[in-house]
């Protein structure tokens, strides 16, 4: 049996013990909101650097993709004759370079007595006569065949195909489609006008090239002291 001190001393031994626990646990409460409210606002400033990544990402991308789409234009108007809307020179060497097959045949077509239509009906005439045979040139060959404007009133087709007999009818029917085009809307007195080609078969790797060109120009210049509106097909 205690004695009443005793029991006193116990009394207060229990008191302070409930009040260091007491203590401890509203100092772990308090540390456990300091925590949770840390790991709230860690995860806040988490989510907004995400969202600040995933916007800036966003942006850059479709930045890039716009680039990308202004390169190509820019690329693709770099190889195209403003005028006529067909390949220029630097066009025309890069599609036959990426041909598989670097070797068929080569059209070379001058304008008959272009001069002369600048001379007679001016300029602005003269441009309008070049984009009509430029399109005749474009509808009268094959998807596959290359179409482009050289310079000047010369225009060249490269036929990637062995089949002579073929790129002949393919081009006799260019001079043909050329002669029956109606001009008259350009000016009345513009009653037509004609081509004269030459075509031969080759390689057009750029060391080789020259030499295709050259051999296709000569047959050109035959077709022309020949009477003008004609093509002449080199046949091995």
């Amino acid at each position: 049996m205690f004695l009443p001190y005793q029991k006193m001393y116990i009394l207060k031994l229990v008191l302070f013990s409930l009040s260091l626990f007491s203590s401890f646990a509203f100092a772990s409460e308090i540390d456990w909101q300091s925590k949770a409210a840390d790991h709230i606002r860690l995860n806040i400033i988490l989510f907004i650097n995400l969202g600040l990544f995933i916007l800036i990402l966003f942006f850059s991308i479709r930045h890039i993709k716009k680039l990308k789409r202004l390169n190509i234009t820019i690329t693709n108007e770099s190889l195209i004759d403003p005028l006529t809307k067909v390949l220029n020179r630097k066009g025309f060497h890069e599609q036959v370079s990426r041909l598989d097959k670097q070797s068929g045949f080569l059209l070379i077509a001058d304008i008959d007595n272009f001069k002369l239509i600048n001379d007679r009906f001016g300029h602005n005439a003269g441009d309008k006569v070049l984009q009509r045979v430029a399109h005749a040139l474009k509808v009268q060959t094959r998807e596959k065949d290359i179409v482009g404007r050289y310079g000047g009133e010369e225009f060249v087709v490269f036929f990637p195909s062995n089949d002579v007999e073929t790129v002949k009818k393919i081009s006799h029917r260019l001079v043909l489609a050329i002669a029956n085009l109606t001009l008259n809307d350009i000016s009345p007195e513009l009653t037509g006008v004609t081509i004269s080609a030459g075509v031969d078969k080759g390689d057009t790797k750029r060391s080789k090239f020259e030499k295709l060109y050259e051999k296709a120009d000569q047959l050109l210049y035959k077709a022309k002291a020949a009477g003008k509106n004609q093509v002449i097909v080199f046949d091995n």
